[in-house]
């Protein structure tokens, strides 16, 4: 609770809007109240919000969804959900000192974190939280991409092995990787921390 709690004041300082939640229902309430029902909602490839039901919650009050998880024509899906109103997204990793770290295989999340809807929620679990930028890397590659390899059927050699070994396959989930020091854009990223594990 102390490391969570910790992250927060870190990321105010360089920036960031944050809220600390201890519950995942807690977070979930937040959000559904802070996002109108009239504004559109893009997702990034995000475990954290399929774990918190947000994608149905927000579908079945009348909000327009982009997920390209959930579309057929995905590419489409992407680049609609990066000029939404609103982007809810996870991170894969966050430091000690507050850098956010992802990785992606399309990079349409980082794109739109970078610089696209007016607003951003990055949902973030406890389990996301590494001391530095080595481990934060370490964390990603050898759990959060194999189990999302995984999960998606993927056939690369992390989804078998669990583990990366800086594989060439053209499936391949982590083709760039963006990190972030400081907030970029002002106060437009809002990051949820959430004192329970989320995604992977």
């Amino acid at each position: 609770m102390q490391a969570v709690q910790e992250l927060s004041e870190r990321l105010k300082k360089i920036g960031y809007q944050v809220r600390l939640f201890q519950t995942a229902a807690q977070a979930r309430r937040y959000l559904l109240e802070a996002i109108g029902p009239e504004e559109t909602v893009g997702i990034g490839g995000c475990m954290s919000v399929k774990d918190l039901g947000l994608d149905q919650a927000l579908r079945q009050r009348g909000n327009a969804v982009r997920w390209h998880w959930e579309e057929e024509d995905a590419n489409a899906a992407r680049r609609a959900a990066n000029a939404a109103d609103v982007y809810l997204c996870s991170a894969n990793a966050v430091t000690e000192k507050g850098q956010i770290v992802n990785i992606d295989g399309f990079g349409n999340r980082l794109a739109a974190t970078l610089f696209g809807p007016g607003r951003v929620y990055m949902i973030v679990g406890k389990n996301k939280l590494c001391k530095d930028l080595e481990a934060s890397l370490d964390r990603i590659k050898n759990v959060a991409c194999p189990k999302n390899a995984k999960r998606l059927g993927l056939q690369t050699p992390c989804a078998v092995l669990g583990r990366c070994t800086d594989c060439s396959s053209p499936q391949r989930m982590c083709k760039a990787t963006l990190v972030f020091d400081r907030c970029p854009g002002g106060q437009r990223i809002e990051v949820v921390l959430v004192e329970e594990e989320l995604g992977y």
